[in-house]
């Protein structure tokens, strides 16, 4: 988020990580940038224990070898004291070396390095976690020669800390990267580069607008670490929105600590402990700290109620209904998606602000709590087959584009400094990602951007969905095809279209195409949509059997 500069790279020091199999949520604190020490306390009383904050590097390094801690002391030894683990980002860089750019020479990976080693000297490895950069596949955060090859200036600078501290602090484990987003190409290259054999774990920012992608691009990460040389321990060092409504804010936390946890993300913090004026509803409290935030109800919800329960499992991920269950004897649970519910045993239920709710028994993308003893969740009846908000990259979808004189072509992943999306190189900007489609026109002939889904049984179908086009781009039309034969099309605008409800026979193996095409001379059509199949009934008896 809002950082001055940044190097990414993050360390982690002797017992401050010594239970790397727990789940640590924290929060982002700015005491370096003038925050009050009352953050402290803030923080404390909603349960965390692992703060996030910063260090200024030209501030305490003013000659060369030299280090004053004095500014940073004055909230580092108070954190400290009260029993909290500080991680602290490393982002700015110093005029005493690369003359104030992002440290690209010997001289200065080797200044860095060595104040990378202060940090530790002065507040002790077992004290902290040093996190190193923020959001590094941004222009925003480098400056000079290292914004020519980030990855390759990046993997070098790790090495050049590595071997410091193999030297000074050869306890000390190195965390690297600090993305904006799971930027697969940006990993791949920096990894290729040897950046993940000169680390100990991997941080990540997963920002994103839609919760539910977040498994399957932390999974293509592992996957990626297990090709360049063995998985490492993943660290989410930011995570938030940037809510138009509050409101939103607590569904939206337990939907991603749920799944981050569950999927083994080691520490998760949340973006912000208070509002900024660049980001007004991502804190816990308002700028002043004067008011909780509905996201504080969650925040504190989890801290208290569920995570002392250890990392939760997912009891029943059938796409797209979710439940996960923390602890082992059904004690809590967190459930939403789609299908109806059943529930054994005496329970209560809240919403994601903690606050009670009458018992539920009919999943919404918003997230139940269940919390009792003994009790039994599952999933009995699922009518919805595909949903393009849980199952982006996943069956039963796939993703073609129209090419003219050629006719229809797989799109394939395409990785780069930001999320991945389905397109192909030689057709940006046409791309279909997890909330929307755009289209594009090449020499005057226009290219389509097409959804498939693919039938898993013989049945009646309902088709449900809305599309909206962007208001900066041209309209879009809609063309539904089931097995390459229209039945349904329609205009798509600003104002946004909601499909009237289409019932389709289909067999298994029978195909239906959600194809948008452009419709004006720029071929730029931008569309979010959400797509929902439902059909026959599906039963999970003992929430083992019939899944689809």
């Amino acid at each position: 988020m809002k950082w001055k500069l940044a190097i990414s790279v993050v360390f982690l020091a002797g017992s401050a990580i010594a239970d790397e199999d727990g789940f640590n949520l924290g929060v982002q604190t700015h005491l370096e940038q003038g925050w009050s020490r009352a953050a402290l306390d803030l923080a404390q009383d909603l349960g965390a224990t692992h703060l996030r904050d910063e260090i200024g590097w030209a501030t305490a390094e003013q000659r060369p070898g030299v280090y004053n801690f004095a500014v940073a002391d004055k909230y580092m030894l108070p954190l400290i004291e009260k029993g909290m683990v500080p991680l602290i980002v490393i982002t700015d860089r110093n005029p005493l070396y690369d003359n104030g750019d992002t440290p690209h020479s010997k001289e200065g990976r080797e200044g860095f390095a060595a104040w990378v080693s202060a940090i530790i000297s002065h507040y002790g490895v077992d004290n902290l976690k040093i996190e190193i950069g923020n959001e590094f596949n941004s222009s925003d955060f480098v400056r000079g020669p290292f914004t020519q090859n980030p990855p390759a200036y990046l993997a070098a600078l790790v090495r050049t800390v590595r071997t410091r501290l193999e030297q000074d602090h050869p306890d000390a484990k190195i965390i690297c990267s600090g993305l904006n987003t799971i930027a697969i190409g940006f990993y791949r290259e920096f990894f290729r580069q040897g950046g993940l054999q000169a680390c100990d774990a991997i941080s990540v920012h997963p920002y994103r607008d839609n919760p539910n992608t977040v498994l399957p691009e932390l999974n293509r990460l592992k996957a990626l670490m297990q090709e360049y040389g063995g998985e490492r321990p993943i660290y989410v060092t930011e995570f938030g929105n940037w809510f138009e409504d509050q409101n939103d804010a607590p569904d939206y936390m337990i939907l991603m600590v749920t799944q981050m946890a569950a999927s083994g993300i080691n520490d998760a913090y949340w973006y912000a402990l208070l509002d900024e004026p660049w980001w007004p509803n991502m804190g816990l409290r308002t700028q002043n700290a004067e008011k909780r935030k509905p996201a504080a109800d969650s925040f504190e919800f989890l801290q208290r109620e569920l995570l002392p329960f250890g990392r939760p499992v997912a009891s029943e991920t059938i796409e797209p209904a979710r439940i996960y269950e923390f602890g082992k004897n059904g004690e809590a649970f967190v459930a939403w998606g789609s299908g109806v519910l059943e529930v054994k045993g005496v329970a209560e239920f809240f919403d994601a602000r903690g606050r009670p709710i009458d018992p539920v028994n009919t999943l919404t993308d918003s997230p139940i709590l269940i919390i009792g003893q003994n009790l039994r969740v599952e999933l009995s009846v699922q009518t919805v087959h595909a949903d393009t908000r849980y199952q982006f990259n996943q069956p039963p979808w796939s993703y073609f584009a129209r090419r003219p004189s050629i006719g229809l072509v797989p799109l394939e992943i395409i990785d780069w400094y930001w999320p991945s999306y389905r397109g192909a190189p030689d057709l940006s900007p046409l791309r279909i990602t997890d909330d929307g489609v755009t289209t594009a026109r090449f020499n005057g002939k226009p290219y389509t951007a097409i959804e498939r889904f693919t039938a898993q049984m013989d049945g009646r179908f309902i088709v449900n969905g809305q599309w909206k086009a962007s208001s900066e781009t041209e309209p879009s039309r809609l063309s539904i095809l089931h097995k390459g034969t229209p039945v349904h099309e329609a205009e798509v605008t600003s104002d946004g279209y909601t499909l009237p409800e289409i019932g389709l026979e289909l067999q298994s193996g029978d195909t239906v195409d959600f194809e948008i095409a452009p419709t004006g001379p720029n071929g730029d059509g931008s569309v979010k949509r959400r797509i929902k199949i439902s059909g026959p009934p599906v039963s999970h008896p003992g929430g083992s059997e019939n899944r689809l």
